[in-house]
C-alpha cells in the first residue's frame, strides 16, 4: 500500500447516519480531487455473489459492481459508504473513492451508487432473484426517490457523470458513445 493511502485510512469513521442506520464521515478535511480509500474486500463473479445471497451471507444490496459480472465483497468498513443523489465523492478506476469538492468534517461521504449500477439482467432473474432497487432516503434537493441502474438516470444525469468521468472504468466503457 501507498503512504497516501495509508495517510486517507484516518480521513473517515463510523458514525451514525441521517441516511440510512450508520455512514462513514470525514473525521478531517479532504480536499477536491482526493483519493479517500479504495473500497476493499473480496473479490467474486456474478454466480459467488448469488450463492452467498442465497446462503444469507450477504444482502443482495452489499456487492460493489467493478465489472459487468465482477464484484467486491466489501469489508464493512466499506458498506458504510451511503449512496446520494447529489454525492461528494464517485469511484475512479476500479475502486478508488475520490472528492468531488472538499468535504468538511463531520460531513457524511457519500456517492451515487447509480454509477455503478449495470446488472447481467436475465442471468439474475433466471437465478431465481430480482434485480436490486431500493427507495433513496438520503434528502438532497436532488433526490430521485429511488436508487436504481445507470441506464434509468435522466439523459441529463448520465451526461453529467460520462462528461465529468464520475464513474468505474467499467461503467465509462459500458456508457460512453
Amino acid at each position: 500500500m501507498s503512504e497516501i493511502l495509508m495517510d486517507n485510512l484516518e480521513a473517515f469513521t463510523s458514525l451514525t447516519s441521517e441516511i440510512a442506520g450508520s455512514g462513514n464521515v470525514a473525521i478531517r478535511v479532504i480536499e477536491k480531487n482526493e483519493t479517500i480509500c479504495f473500497l476493499e474486500g473480496e473479490k467474486c463473479t456474478l454466480e459467488e455473489i448469488i450463492a452467498k445471497v442465497e446462503n444469507a451471507q450477504e444482502e443482495p444490496s452489499d456487492p460493489f459492481a467493478i465489472g459487468e459480472e465482477f464484484y467486491i465483497d466489501l469489508d464493512e468498513k466499506y458498506r458504510l459508504f451511503n449512496h446520494s443523489c447529489s454525492p461528494n465523492t464517485y469511484i475512479r478506476g476500479e475502486n478508488e473513492m475520490i472528492a468531488v469538492r472538499r468535504i468538511e468534517i463531520g460531513e457524511e461521504i457519500t456517492f451515487d451508487y447509480s454509477t455503478t449500477m449495470h446488472y447481467p439482467e436475465e442471468k439474475i432473474i433466471a437465478s431465481g432473484h430480482q434485480l436490486w432497487t431500493c427507495d433513496c432516503l438520503c434528502g438532497s434537493k436532488n433526490c430521485r426517490g429511488i436508487i436504481d441502474q445507470f441506464k434509468t438516470l435522466t439523459p441529463k444525469e448520465q451526461a453529467f457523470y460520462l462528461e465529468n468521468k464520475y464513474m468505474p472504468d467499467f461503467m465509462l466503457k459500458l456508457f460512453e458513445k
